[in-house]
């Protein structure tokens, strides 16, 4: 395995404050827009995003606090979005003073109890069968099939949680690379890198109506969202916040994420 040394986590996301971002485009009010390009040439999936694909990609955009009145997050976030004929991938670079996490088992509770990066993804855009995925800075992975953002089932029954776990993102390669020590508040940390390759083939039955892989021009509805928890003793609030801004009360809004087209070719 290659190992090079990573850029510092805080260089990337000083690229999101600097940098002008022409396919990343923001709509009144609450709409979020998106061209995730082509990637050209292979993206190997270990935290450190040093692939011309990735370094060319322009950054969704800013991230919005929601359940509460100031929307500007004091820890900021960094995502990007690339496909090819074979997956989809995302990057998401956050600043972090204090990595930790001690949840270590996937598809079992929440891990959003604790810090973790969560994807939302609506390939055919109805609001049901949305996929849910997320990973902390130990690299545990939850995928979950949410069939509304109601939780029922179709005849209005509430959806047992085991069956959340129903879907698998079959496949699905990922990987974190923290700068610095995680589980440990003694010393200030910079953040951590998240990667995903999301093959087409693991959408299965989210993928509902959509072309499956997408053909350049379609639309898949997606959002990426953060919990920031401090430790207890920490003696400071939570943070959560994503792309696509929400409500004030749920991060389960499909008809607010965002709107990611898949162009090819810088079209």
């Amino acid at each position: 395995m290659r190992r090079l040394v990573p850029a510092p986590v805080a260089v990337l996301l000083c690229l999101v404050l600097t940098l002008v971002c022409v396919h990343a485009e923001e709509g009144t009010d609450w709409e979020r827009r998106y061209d995730a390009g082509f990637a050209r040439g292979p993206i190997i999936v270990d935290g450190i995003p040093n692939e011309l694909s990735w370094q060319l990609a322009p950054e969704v955009g800013l991230f919005t606090r929601f359940q509460s009145d100031d929307l500007t997050p004091q820890f900021q976030t960094m995502a990007k979005i690339l496909w090819d004929e074979e997956n989809l991938y995302f990057l998401i670079a956050v600043d972090d003073p204090d990595i930790w996490s001690t949840m270590v088992e996937g598809d079992k509770v929440c891990l959003c109890r604790e810090e973790t990066i969560e994807l939302f993804i609506d390939p055919d855009g109805d609001g049901k069968d949305y996929g849910e995925i997320h990973i902390n800075c130990l690299d545990t992975i939850n995928d979950l099939w949410i069939p509304n953002n109601e939780f029922k089932y179709a005849n209005g029954d509430p959806v047992d949680w085991p069956d959340l776990y129903s879907w698998k993102q079959q496949g699905m390669r990922h990987a974190v690379m923290n700068h610095g020590t995680v589980n440990d508040s003694t010393d200030v940390d910079q953040g951590s890198v998240f990667e995903f390759a999301l093959p087409w083939s693991g959408f299965g039955k989210i993928a509902g109506s959509a072309s499956v892989p997408p053909q350049p021009g379609d639309v898949w509805r997606i959002n990426v969202n953060r919990y920031e928890r401090p430790r207890r003793e920490a003696g400071r609030s939570q943070e959560l916040s994503g792309w696509a801004p929400l409500n004030l009360q749920s991060y389960h809004v499909p008809d607010r994420l965002g709107y990611v087209r898949f162009i090819e070719d810088g079209r």
